[in-house]
């Protein structure tokens, strides 16, 4: 289904098991008519996954739901505050059923959630699932990872071409539920019409590199293909190329 945001966006969103996990861990939601999206990934190994990311969900949309009203919706700096809070939330909230339920401790999950407005998107991501932007025929990432191996790219000590064989990816240096407090990351980037904007988990960044989900996105950003089109196409490249965790993406499009 594809619909339009009051900030003119219309969104498309799909989450596949993959090639190689037994069930989904990963958890989205959009409210198309507020112009709300959350992305959350539970993190692999760990004991209940997919109730770490639901609840990282459901969180940030209660707190969205509560604090967000129309009144102050189209200010950006509210946006972030809000979502900032929803983030803490989600952390306490994870961390209090791993707490009511030994069998879910040590449950944790990533996050990235967006408000669309007008003229910009505001975001915050804890973890290392990405929000990107394709604006004319470039692929921008917005959200740095959380990650041990940013931290070495960051640092010099590793090359680009190094950390695409390295035994370091997926090493989480933030993440919720992991401990009492956490940082999320905010972020407001402009919008324009035609740009599109994904996010999604490492089960398709892991797949595919920046010049294949930008090839992808092109045909849709140019008004050529629909929304769907290249969120099927997105999931159907990660499996193809191995699939080796779940996948999951939220597409959203500036219309003229």
């Amino acid at each position: 289904m594809s619909t339009s945001s009051p900030g003119r966006f219309e969104f498309c969103s799909r989450s596949d098991v993959g090639q190689v996990r037994k069930r989904n861990e990963d958890s989205i939601a959009v409210r198309e008519e507020r112009g709300w999206a959350v992305l959350a990934d539970g993190m692999g190994g760990y004991r209940g996954g997919d109730v770490a990311s639901r609840l990282a969900v459901d969180s940030t949309l209660q707190r969205l739901e509560r604090e967000l009203a129309e009144a102050d919706a189209c200010v950006p700096e509210r946006a972030a505050a809000v979502l900032e809070a929803a983030a803490h939330d989600a952390n306490a909230d994870i961390r209090a059923q791993a707490a009511r339920d030994p069998n879910l401790s040590g449950m944790g999950s990533t996050l990235v959630a967006a408000v669309f407005l007008a003229d910009c998107v505001v975001a915050t991501h804890v973890g290392d699932s990405r929000m990107y932007r394709l604006r004319d025929v470039g692929l921008q990432q917005l959200t740095r990872d959380h990650t041990m191996l940013q931290e070495l790219l960051d640092a010099g000590i590793m090359t680009p071409e190094e950390a695409a064989r390295s035994q370091f990816r997926g090493l989480l240096t933030r993440g919720l539920g992991v401990s009492p407090l956490v940082l999320p990351e905010p972020g407001i980037h402009s919008a324009r019409s035609g740009d599109i904007f994904l996010l999604c988990s490492d089960g398709l960044t892991d797949m595919l590199d920046d010049d294949a989900i930008a090839h992808v996105l092109r045909p849709a950003a140019a008004m050529q293909a629909p929304l769907e089109a290249a969120a099927d196409q997105l999931v159907a490249l990660a499996n193809e190329r191995g699939g080796r965790d779940n996948i999951s993406v939220i597409l959203a499009r500036m219309a003229a």
